[in-house]
């Protein structure tokens, strides 16, 4: 319930702005709780690769205002439709090829992107504040506070149960206190009724016109902040809906960011505004220790419910911003928080953890207006005034920029069989002889490839007894050797079974046996050598990042 009130800001917000009547700001709500609905089931369920099979629901993109109520207002309903389409086929892209794009959408730009997104949903939220204290300047400050306090205290303090419900007491209160004050404006609820359906649709059209090719580049890359925003939730949603510590798995992410184009390819044929992950599940779950997929059900089914009840709607979609301003400040901090352990948890590179600095503090310049910009068209005002699209963009590039200027990488590539342990002996001597490395350093990367090798590609006598005819097509791998000073980073792409190595190594660590099966061998030579392992595991592809100190260090 509290996340169909929040979620509903957006499509009224672009509705009312674009001068449309409330007839379109009706649909706007109706259209948005049933495309957030469906791909939260969508998200939940995961449908062969779509989907990530967790509780994700969709939420609408708050950042996204600008730029639609330009759609609307200069071409109209169908433009936004057409634009919301384009977008959601580029999410589409960057989730079947996320494997290739890796390098650009990284963790650390991720949980970037998350950090500025808290600022960029700080902004609207207190938006909403501004417009009702230039109106009731004692009255707005003072709900606001009220809410605040006892959602704050509640979470802070309160029990498992009174934590659950912490965020609806907090907004109950909230709205008694804007009753109150007189500021609680309730015409849209008692107009509505209680079942029903809008009684107009702007209906399904498609716009190629010149309003769309101009907007076309604003919604593209959309698209892909929508991609790094889902994957950085993704991410940050594993880590801390598991019991126990687990390596990413990128399968997930990626039906995850397949979810993100689903709920945007019925955001586009709905026409309504543009759709992300819902920021507020991830304090949801660490305030509960709620995880569970049948939540995610019940929260699929709220939403589409809510869409056939205008007066329920009408209630949700008419709480007075101070309220709604109270109780997204905490959804604001926490969201912020968890950005930046993405980063600081997936990153040991200090060049990239400053990248992330720097990236949010361009975007909190541009987005709270700190100075002065030149007279910009719309479109390109509005792309530069967004905190998320200036720091997103800062920090790809500066991504690029520090791939782009790292010294050559070296290839090798074979077929994945432990008899091709010569030839990779010969490629990690070349790449330490390039690098000027000493013998030891030498031995240690031959040592490192050699057991990441045999954990990939065991040797398998049964092998030689089956039919050819039988055998599968034969794997592929690829080793990409590059350098970070006197570390070694050694990329090993191709094969791998079910498990995660990531995850045997962390438990071998954790349960140190004297007894070690033959198995077991290879993960604990090479947890002796390599600095670190990182195990990426995408549709199709396995990545095995082996980082290498010089001998003696840690």
């Amino acid at each position: 319930m509290i996340a169909s009130a929040t979620l509903l800001v957006t499509p009224v917000i672009v509705a009312e702005a674009s001068g449309r009547g409330e007839s379109y700001v009706t649909w706007m709500v109706f259209a948005s709780l049933v495309a957030v609905g469906l791909s939260t089931l969508v998200q939940v369920r995961r449908l062969g690769p779509v989907g990530a099979g967790a509780v994700m629901p969709f939420f609408t993109a708050a950042f996204a205002i600008p730029f639609c109520i330009t759609a609307v207002v200069d071409g109209g309903p169908a433009t936004l439709t057409t634009l919301v389409l384009a977008s959601a086929a580029f999410q589409f892209v960057v989730a079947r090829w996320l494997f290739i794009l890796r390098r650009l959408v990284t963790p650390v730009v991720s949980g970037t992107v998350m950090m500025i997104l808290s600022i960029t949903l700080a902004s609207v939220v207190f938006d909403l504040l501004d417009g009702a204290a230039r109106e009731e300047p004692t009255a707005a400050p003072l709900t606001a506070l009220a809410t605040l306090t006892v959602v704050a205290a509640l979470t802070l303090r309160g029990s498992a149960l009174w934590r659950l419900w912490a965020p609806m007491i907090g907004i109950a209160v909230g709205c008694v206190v804007a009753a109150a004050f007189g500021i609680y404006d309730t015409s849209r609820i008692t107009q509505s009724a209680w079942v029903g359906l809008p009684s107009e649709a702007p209906g399904l059209a498609l716009d190629l016109g010149v309003d769309f090719w101009t907007l076309l580049p604003a919604f593209l890359f959309l698209g892909v902040i929508v991609s790094i925003q889902v994957n950085g939730e993704a991410i940050t949603h594993q880590r801390i809906s598991q019991r126990e510590v687990k390596a990413v798995d990128f399968r997930q992410v990626q039906g995850a960011l397949a979810g993100g184009g689903v709920s945007n390819l019925l955001a586009g044929l709905a026409g309504t505004v543009p759709n992300a992950t819902n920021p507020g599940i991830t304090p949801f779950i660490q305030v509960t220790g709620i995880a569970s997929r049948r939540m995610g059900y019940v929260i699929g089914a709220i939403f589409i419910a809510v869409a056939f009840l205008p007066k329920v709607s009408g209630l949700l979609s008419s709480l007075p911003g101070p309220v709604m301003t109270g109780y997204l400040i905490v959804v604001t901090g926490t969201l912020f928080v968890d950005g930046a352990l993405t980063v600081i948890n997936s990153e040991r590179n200090r060049q990239k953890l400053i990248v992330a600095g720097i990236s949010f503090w361009i975007a909190a310049a541009f987005q709270f207006g700190l100075f002065t910009l030149p007279n910009l068209t719309p479109v390109l005002g509005a792309l530069v005034k967004s905190g998320i699209t200036t720091g997103g963009v800062a920090a790809i590039v500066m991504i690029l920029f520090l791939e782009f200027t790292k010294k050559r990488r070296m290839r090798f590539e074979s077929k994945l069989d432990a008899e091709v342990l010569p030839d990779l002996f010969a490629f990690t001597e070349r790449f330490a002889e390039s690098r000027g490395w000493d013998q030891p350093m030498k031995e240690r990367l031959s040592a490192v490839a050699e057991e990441t090798l045999l954990t990939l590609a065991p040797l398998d006598l049964s092998l030689d007894l089956a039919d050819e005819d039988d055998e599968q097509e034969t794997r592929r791998l690829v080793v990409l050797a590059s350098s970070d000073g006197p570390i070694a980073d050694l990329e090993f792409i191709g094969g791998g079974d079910e498990e995660n190595m990531e995850d045997r190594i962390r438990q071998l660590q954790q349960h140190d046996e004297e007894t070690v099966s033959e198995n077991e061998i290879s993960l604990r030579l090479l947890r002796r050598y390599a600095s670190s392992v990182r195990h990426q595991q995408f549709h199709g592809s396995d990545i095995i990042t082996v980082r290498v100190g010089p001998p003696g260090t840690r």
